[in-house]
């Protein structure tokens, strides 16, 4: 009787295992986020930052959103607040695609503050699952 319950809840735990990983598998994926140019994680005040990642979403891409903020703040926004730069961006030119190469270049303004901040890259499907990637960035001043 022990070692049939024990084969028994072996194999309950075997079904939840798979059942966890089919699912894991349908969620949107962002892989190899690459932010500043050569993947430096740097970009100068007043020029473009270089994004790229590989998108792979097996229900359909509904939109991609991009978050950046001085580490520590979370506020959404295009402009400076508070001597901080932040700013919040959806991307739906990828709606309807399961597979993608994001590639975006955001313009960083010369008045923001040097320092470091915190990217984030989302993909939402057309189900709303979602999926993330983050990273660090450091906004340097031109040098003169």
């Amino acid at each position: 009787m022990n070692r049939i319950l024990h084969y028994g809840l072996l194999l309950v735990l075997f079904t939840f295992s798979l059942a966890s990983c089919k699912k894991d598998s349908q969620l949107p994926r962002i892989k190899s986020l690459q932010i500043g140019y050569d993947n430096s994680g740097q970009v100068i005040a007043g020029t473009e930052l270089h994004l790229e990642a590989e998108i792979e979403a097996p229900e359909k891409i509904d939109r991609v959103e991009l978050e950046i903020h001085a580490e520590g703040g979370h506020k959404v926004s295009l402009v400076i607040f508070d001597g901080e730069w932040h700013l919040e961006k959806v991307y739906d030119n990828f709606k309807g695609l399961k597979n993608t190469d994001f590639h975006e270049h955001v313009d960083v303004p010369l008045t923001a503050p040097a320092g470091d901040y915190h990217v984030h890259l989302s993909v939402i499907d057309q189900k709303g699952n979602k999926g993330k990637a983050e990273g660090e960035l450091k906004v340097l001043l031109p040098t003169r």
